[in-house]
């Protein structure tokens, strides 16, 4: 059980000191007066502390800002190449691996292969990989941690993969990467670590409270509430694969009927094209050669109606199930992303009709839609930020 500090002064310093980080981390180009301001401090105990990041050189001056009348204000700014961060997305057939700064500037990327093998053989060819690739690229002595990004049921505390449908394997104890590197490790779903890039350096900067939705082999939620990520109980909140939008429908592997990861995923579009009411439409994919995704979305993109109507009925499922998470949380905005987004306008479009009827839609504050701008590398950013937000977090415990 964790024991909680006690208030005393160096509890205050820390927390004081982790805010003005914060802010700083987050905002840039800010003085000392904004920051004192914006977080209710004195003056004096701003610049101390600052004198303190300044000499620890996490905290560096850029200049002077316009000035009302006075002295110009000299403006502060993050050194986000105090340390660097390596961030791994671990996928069914491959692992992406990547080093960043502490601002999420990707500055070196790479994958392997890791199909056809079994739990303690993944974790020991990531270990040999990562090893060569840091390495490699000379950040050895400022490496200050590794965060990954994995997809199904996580055990962050204990750095465990405990169950993946997707991989598919169970219980991948990642613990010997921590061993190995001597750095703190961090693991969290892929669909959380999603919702911590938009909140870093993606859209989502711009709302308190919004939903990241992925999807692809899986179908998750990150969740932010009033700017930070809700994990529920033991980190499995955004489970949005597994509503149930038919009772009698298709058996999932959870064990329940009618999940809408089985009429959203991937995999529904094979099964779709397969078992499509238009089947006897001949499609330039009625060739005998095995049916692909890519083939399916190529075929929409290019007029095939059956391919269209396919799209846009996993953008209908795919809505059903947003439209329940809108009702639940009432977020500000939405942001999708992952595989499936490859869906294209076809897709899009599907999602933003189904989304433009839900019971808050009278009100004036309307809720945005967005698709994320940061591409492929949305997850390693992710497994970044889980690392970066980490080290700069106050904690109440000892």
């Amino acid at each position: 059980m964790k024991e909680l500090r006690y208030g005393n002064r160096e509890l205050m310093k820390d927390l004081n000191r982790s805010l003005v980080i914060d802010l700083i981390r987050l905002q840039g180009n800010i003085s000392r007066t904004e920051i004192a301001k914006k977080i209710g401090l004195g003056l004096s105990t701003v610049t101390y502390i600052m004198e303190e990041l300044i000499r620890e050189k996490l905290v560096y001056e850029i200049g002077t800002g316009d000035s009302n009348g006075g002295r110009k204000p000299v403006l502060l700014n993050f050194n986000g190449n105090y340390g660097h961060v390596a961030g791994l997305k671990i996928e069914k057939n491959k692992v992406k691996m990547c080093i960043s700064n502490l601002e999420g500037t990707i500055l070196h990327k790479d994958q392997f292969c890791c199909s056809m093998m079994d739990e303690q053989q993944i974790v020991s060819l990531i270990i040999a990989k990562l090893a060569f690739f840091i390495g490699q690229n000379e950040c050895v002595s400022n490496l200050v941690g590794i965060g990954i990004a994995a997809p199904g049921l996580i055990d962050r505390d204990n750095i465990e993969i405990i169950y993946s449908p997707i991989l598919p394997l169970n219980h991948i104890d990642l613990k010997p990467i921590r061993d190995y590197f001597g750095v703190p490790v961090l693991i969290d779903n892929d669909a959380n670590v999603f919702s911590l890039a938009e909140k870093w350096i993606g859209v989502g900067r711009e709302y308190n409270n919004f939903i990241g939705i992925t999807v692809g082999a899986g179908v998750g939620a990150g969740i932010v509430i009033e700017n930070r990520l809700f994990r529920g109980t033991f980190g499995g909140a955004g489970e949005l694969g597994h509503i149930i939008i038919h009772p009698e429908g298709h058996l999932c592997y959870c064990g329940q009927r009618g999940c809408l990861e089985m009429y959203t995923s991937d995999a529904f579009l094979i099964n779709e094209w397969h078992h499509s009411d238009t089947k006897e439409i001949q499609t330039p994919l009625d060739t005998g050669s095995p049916i692909t995704i890519d083939k399916i979305r190529m075929a929409a993109h290019s007029g095939e109606k059956r391919e269209q109507e396919i799209l846009i009925k996993q953008g209908q499922n795919l809505a059903l199930g947003i439209k329940n998470m809108i009702h639940l949380f009432n977020p500000a905005a939405i942001v999708l992303g992952g595989e499936g987004v490859r869906g294209g306008e076809i897709l899009i479009n599907s999602i933003k009709k189904e989304l433009a009827v839900h019971f808050f839609n009278k009100h004036p504050n309307k809720l945005q839609f967005h698709i994320t701008q940061l591409g492929d590398d949305v997850w390693l950013i992710g497994a970044c930020a889980l690392l970066v937000s980490h080290l700069f977090e106050f904690s109440i415990y000892k």
